[in-house]
């Protein structure tokens, strides 16, 4: 799991709070990607400061049919540019609710019908929604950082509930491109997480497009023992960029200057925490509801009752803090957590569009903790 988390970008955290200045050299050492141009969740700093930075998108178009399996397509590029398991708490998983609504022509309602329909419910107070036929009877735990396991959560599904689980990819190698592969302990990651949740149903596969995101669901899909590879659907807004109003590459920059030695990382945990950059970052409540209802409702009658959907950091950490009503330890800014590979969301409806959220975690830990690496590697240097 160390490999795992140590890779997860090839460049480490400054710990500017803890005076760690004397490691800054150590930083460029350990800084095995510096000759990388892409910017991204998995992708290395875009200027000489160590940071860590979130995966940018690429053109969708260019990464059809990269491993070779069948796909269909949900929706249309967007338009903008870039794109085991121990718990160690007994608290109950958190429920964020909402009630959704459809348009006069069946679709989904927009966010901005969403803000005053009477039937949009805020989220719930409670940590559990109301009891209904459809309730779930596991009580599902979360671990320290607010995530409960992907299998939990599955099993604790009702008949006649449907399940998203957004996820980022699992760990990739060191280059930064559409096409970069998973590595070998990636690839184990993928399929161990799908021998997790074997069962006869089949499960629904949508990906960014990306080598890594269709990798790591056809290995999720090899661990669940399924016959073949699934028909992976690729959705053009799950490439990263839904959340961005400039491009990754420009997020980055624009962190830099406000002198986050974190990047887009740093800037990104502030911003999902509570502190608007509106001229770079749309509000998170209203965008990521958007992005349930313009996404996950107008698409989940075409999947099966469980989805795996995979995706990258950019997109997967905001909506993590979303739906865990920013209960989620992801808060870089402080504890230099990031969102870990092959965690995400959980994204739950009953019979009537009433949705909740669950963040979930696919392997021991559903953060990479950056300062925990930091240290490690500082330690074994001297």
């Amino acid at each position: 799991m160390r490999k795992s988390m140590f890779s997860a970008s090839r460049a480490f955290p400054a710990a500017t709070a803890l005076a760690f200045s004397a490691l800054f050299a150590l930083l460029a050492a350990c800084d095995d990607s510096s000759s990388s141009t892409s910017a991204g969740e998995d992708n290395p700093p875009t200027s000489s400061e160590s940071s860590v930075q979130p995966e940018s998108a690429a053109d969708p178009a260019e990464s059809a049919n990269s491993t070779g399996s069948a796909e269909s397509t949900d929706s249309k590029p967007a338009d903008s540019a870039s794109s085991p398991s121990t718990e160690s708490s007994s608290s109950a998983a958190t429920s964020h609710s909402h009630k959704t609504t459809s348009s006069a022509n069946g679709e989904p309602a927009s966010s901005a019908d969403q803000k005053s329909s009477p039937s949009m419910s805020s989220p719930a107070s409670s940590s559990t929604p109301a009891p209904s036929s459809a309730a779930p009877t596991t009580v599902v735990k979360l671990d320290k950082d607010g995530f409960a396991t992907v299998a939990d959560v599955y099993h604790s599904l009702a008949p006649t509930e449907k399940a998203v689980f957004i996820i980022r990819h699992s760990e990739r190698e060191d280059a930064v491109t559409i096409e970069t592969e998973l590595t070998a302990n990636g690839i184990k990651m993928a399929q161990d997480l799908g021998a997790t949740l074997k069962s006869d149903e089949e499960f629904s596969y949508i990906t960014s497009g990306f080598v890594r995101t269709n990798e790591t669901a056809n290995n999720i899909s090899k661990g669940r023992g399924e016959a073949s590879l699934p028909k992976l659907i690729t959705n053009y807004d799950i490439t990263g960029n839904w959340f961005l109003k400039i491009t990754a590459d420009e997020l980055a920059q624009y962190g830099t200057n406000l002198g986050m030695r974190g990047g887009s990382v740093e800037l990104m945990s502030h911003w999902a925490y509570g502190e608007p950059y509106a001229d770079v970052l749309y509000e998170l409540e209203p965008r990521a509801q958007e992005f349930m209802q313009t996404v996950i409702l107008k698409n989940l009658s075409k999947w099966k009752r469980v989805s795996i959907m995979v995706s990258h950091d950019i997109l997967v950490m905001p909506l993590a803090v979303f739906g865990s009503e920013k209960k989620v330890a992801l808060k870089y800014y402080e504890d230099y957590h990031w969102i870990n590979y092959i965690a995400g969301l959980a994204i739950i409806a009953d019979e009537q569009n009433n949705l909740r959220y669950i963040p979930v975690k696919g392997a021991e830990s559903g953060v990479i903790d950056y300062l925990a690496i930091y240290m490690e590697e500082y330690n074994k240097k001297k």
